[in-house]
């Protein structure tokens, strides 16, 4: 059958056979794989990384902790995806909050917060991450179980590995599923009973392979997979398909066979691969992580530090010098403890011969400087990684050396939150807001600034329904009424801290936006930076000429710099006066003057806050 043929040969091209790239490199995605791998582990993929002075070859892994530096500096939280209201209006804020609060539902649901976590440990250390869309949830493939196209990965076909059970193959649903587990069960049967103990299973314990085949492939390879007839112009076209199939081996005439399982033609909308690329390579598809970023680092440490232990392990060996003959005859036959004198003939000397090179400290120092460029390659300073600073640094010189340091991570950072942005828009906000207008209600909680909005809603809700139960009971609220009523429905809210429940949310959902807005600033990830924004603030407020039109429009420009707005503060401000006024003493003149303290927060919400 055609998709056997073209499945073995996109194999073995993809793992025995090299492509030239523009700067005249030979290039294998598959060796380059297998390499990240053995670095992983910390293992030589030559066998021969040994000698019969030290042994294995030592092995230390350079890239591991910068990998795990990037992954945390880059981690992801889904609290930062939010939906982008469709304009500026209070409606539009409401639409957008709820198809927020029920984005973040969706999400806590698949656990999206994982796949984010894996991403950010894939992407450095691979330089590529492939997504993969699947029924209620979105994974990262591992590269192990992928063949691809070397140059473009994303617009050719991907064969993707898969191992099940029995059991897990029964549940999927597939065609021809008991004739599969039966041909597997079979094989297994067979090879348990052979004797010879030189084959090789064709299967991982006894897991059932299964071979997945996703991108544009002849129409004569999809249709006769599907059993249909084809023809020789079916060759010439092509078509956007999904065949899975398990391989069972060769026929008699050493053709590949197996069983198809599913063969279905797909839409554009339903290809279900993304793939991120970390510092493209041109050329090939694969982007470039920290392993193969620093290979020439790794190997030139590996080698100083082999030099240093062969050096160790020679110049360590205890030997001693001496012209006495007698006394060489004493210590082979009789032997000699800790503290023995030795007498040796007049005129005779015996000393320790000193065999330690003085090559090992050059051997530290040439990798030092190799561990130097490493940092400079990956950011991993000492003020990024948490290594204590030496004493008497200032505070604020080791905030400033972090923001250095971090900068190249807030741009990884950003370039992770496209990819994220284009998988939440297209995969997963659609099917959050058709959950959410299904259940047609959130209960969540809110931060202050939703609050306000939240509240507002909520309020003005039960104040209508009470004027319309009033007047169907035939009597009319006053204003001042209805001021009371809606003072005591705010009351009761501020009672249930910051969790709220929405209901007949519909309207709000259709009237949602379908664009995320992914926030990657610092302030966002960083409380050492929004501490050090809030300090800033706060001591330039005390400065700040109350009557100086220019001083106060600086103010408001540095603040919106720093992303802290005056509305925001004067809000906090707001609420912290309102508690204040709850605690104010009835009589004595200890009394806390709170139209001063109302009118000085509204000149300067930021020295009020």
């Amino acid at each position: 059958m055609q998709i056997f043929n073209f499945v073995e040969s996109e194999k073995q091209f993809y793992e025995t056979r090299h492509i030239p790239l523009t700067a005249g490199d030979d290039y294998s995605q598959y060796q380059l794989i297998r390499a990240i791998n053995f670095a992983r582990r910390s293992r030589y993929i030559d066998d021969n990384a040994k000698d019969d002075i030290i042994g294995d070859f030592p092995y230390d892994n350079i890239s591991k902790y910068r990998i795990r530096l990037e992954a945390r500096s880059t981690d992801f939280d889904f609290k930062s995806i939010e939906v982008e209201p469709v304009d500026t209006s209070d409606e539009a804020r409401i639409s957008a909050l709820v198809a927020t609060k029920a984005l973040h539902k969706k999400m806590r649901t698949m656990k999206f917060g994982k796949t984010l976590n894996k991403f950010a440990d894939v992407r450095p250390e691979y330089g590529t991450t492939l997504f993969k869309k699947v029924p209620d949830n979105v994974t990262i493939v591992p590269w192990e179980n992928v063949v691809t196209d070397m140059t473009d990965i994303i617009n050719s076909p991907i064969i993707e590995r898969h191992y099940y059970t029995p059991a897990q193959l029964k549940k999927t649903g597939y065609d021809n599923v008991d004739d599969i587990i039966m041909n597997a069960a079979e094989k297994t049967r067979s090879k348990d009973m052979k004797e010879a103990s030189n084959n090789e299973a064709e299967t991982i314990g006894r897991f059932i392979e299964v071979i997945e085949v996703t991108g544009e492939l002849a129409v004569a390879s999809l249709l006769e997979a599907k059993g249909k007839e084809w023809s020789d112009e079916d060759k010439k076209e092509f078509v956007l398909c999904h065949i899975m199939y398990a391989p069972e081996g060769q026929d008699k005439d050493g053709n590949p066979k197996g069983t198809i399982l599913k063969a279905d033609e797909l839409n554009e909308k339903d290809y279900p691969y993304k793939i991120d690329v970390r510092h493209p390579v041109v050329g090939r598809g694969f982007g470039e992580g920290i392993p193969e970023e620093l290979s020439e680092h790794q190997r030139w440490h590996n080698f100083y530090k082999t030099e240093e232990a062969r050096a160790v392990a020679i110049g360590g060996k205890v030997l001693f010098v001496t012209d006495d003959g007698s006394v060489v005859d004493s210590i082979y036959d009789d032997g000699i403890d800790h503290g023995t004198i030795m007498q040796v003939g007049e005129g005779k000397m015996f000393t320790q011969l000193t065999t330690m090179p003085n090559s090992v400290p050059v051997y530290q120092n040439i990798r030092a400087d190799w561990d130097s460029s490493a940092d400079k390659n990956t950011n991993s300073f000492d003020a990024v990684t948490g290594e204590e600073q030496k004493s008497g640094t200032p505070f604020r010189a080791q905030y400033m050396q972090n923001i250095a340091g971090t900068s190249q991570f807030q741009r990884e950072h950003e370039d992770m939150g496209f990819i994220i942005t284009e998988i939440v828009e297209e995969w997963i906000l659609e099917d959050a807001l058709a959950e959410a207008t299904k259940d047609d209600e959130i209960d969540d909680v809110f931060s202050k600034a939703e609050l306000q909005l939240v509240d507002d809603v909520i309020v003005e809700t039960e104040v209508l329904d009470a004027v319309v139960q009033a007047s169907l009971s035939g009597s009319v609220l006053a204003p001042e009424e209805v001021d009371m009523i809606r003072k005591a429905i705010k009351s009761k809210l501020g009672k249930k801290g910051a969790r709220r429940k929405i209901t007949d949310i519909k309207k709000f959902i259709k009237d949602a936006g379908k664009k995320v807005v992914i926030h990657t600033t610092d302030e966002q990830r960083s409380k050492q930076v929004l501490y050090e924004s809030l300090s800033n603030a706060i001591n330039m407020a005390k400065g700040i000429d109350k009557t100086d039109p220019a001083q106060l429009a600086m103010r408001d420009m540095i603040l919106d710099q720093m992303g802290i707005t005056p509305q925001q503060l004067a809000q906090y401000a707001e609420q912290a006066m309102a508690f204040a006024e709850q605690l104010q003493p009835a009589q004595g003149g200890g009394a806390i003057n709170f139209k001063q303290d109302a009118a000085q927060a509204e000149a300067n919400p930021v020295a009020a806050a």
